[in-house]
């Protein structure tokens, strides 16, 4: 993460460093920006009812007054909209043309069905620093995805394999901004489709047990209009791309 981190700093400009306590970073002329999760508050603004926000109303104004500012969540969904496509198209505009020694991202479009990769050292169950353990391919992946790019070209799909976290974040938002549509297991990688097109399409493997029930991939796809289809595969985090799930894929890939 402090990689991509970086990446998207140099797209912006920005000098930054990351504090563990906002004291340490009382410089004049410096801002200071909390960092909270995303996924959550996607999921929950894509998914609130005016019952649960007058629920919250107390809560909320707590948050307000200790941030000094509306919280997002009380945004009209235009201006949520409006804000997210606001900093995608500026980011889009300062992504480096492609390298061409590595040209992932400029390709003809089609679609990728995503590889996740191995488990980084800092969530690894044993000595990782991470408070929440596991990640990558130690908490779920497809098995079979070259067999099954195979099988679902010869149906008249131009299908390929692509795995973003061997790639830098500038191959990652060329890839998914021309691509036609993504295949992917639930997983982290899918924030990614910030960067699509509204005509594409994203297929959603559900395999494996979740703390969020709604995937933040879908609050993100709601709000953007993004077409959104997910298969439901029971609790093994380890699914077979085999002839019924590919078959299904194609199916939700030619309608």
């Amino acid at each position: 993460m402090d990689t991509k981190t970086a990446e998207m700093a140099g797209f912006l400009g920005v000098e930054y460093s990351i504090v563990r306590d906002e004291r340490e970073a009382r410089k004049p002329g410096t801002t200071n920006l909390v960092v909270r999760r995303w996924d959550s508050f996607i999921c929950d603004y894509a998914g609130y009812s005016r019952l649960r926000l007058g629920a919250a109303t107390l809560r909320l104004l707590r948050q307000a007054v200790k941030y000094r500012s509306i919280p997002p969540i009380l945004w009209s969904k235009p201006r949520v909209v409006r804000e997210i496509q606001h900093v995608r198209h500026t980011i889009l505009a300062k992504v480096p043309p492609r390298d061409e020694a590595t040209p992932f991202g400029d390709d003809p479009p089609c679609y990728y069905i995503l590889k996740r990769s191995e488990e980084p050292a800092f969530y690894a169950p044993e000595g990782g620093r991470a408070e929440r353990r596991t990640y990558g391919t130690s908490r779920r992946s497809l098995l079979g995805i070259e067999e099954a790019a195979v099988a679902l070209s010869r149906q008249s799909h131009r299908v390929a394999v692509f795995e973003p976290g061997r790639h830098t974040l500038a191959e990652q938002i060329r890839t998914f901004r021309n691509c036609k549509g993504i295949i992917a297991i639930r997983g982290a990688e899918l924030a990614n489709i910030v960067w699509m097109n509204p005509t594409s399409k994203v297929i959603v493997i559900n395999a494996g047990k979740f703390h969020l029930s709604a995937p933040p991939a879908w609050g993100l796809a709601k709000l953007l209009g993004i077409r959104y289809i997910e298969i439901d595969w029971g609790e093994d985090p380890y699914p077979r791309l085999g002839n019924e799930l590919v078959q299904r894929i194609s199916n939700h890939l030619a309608s």
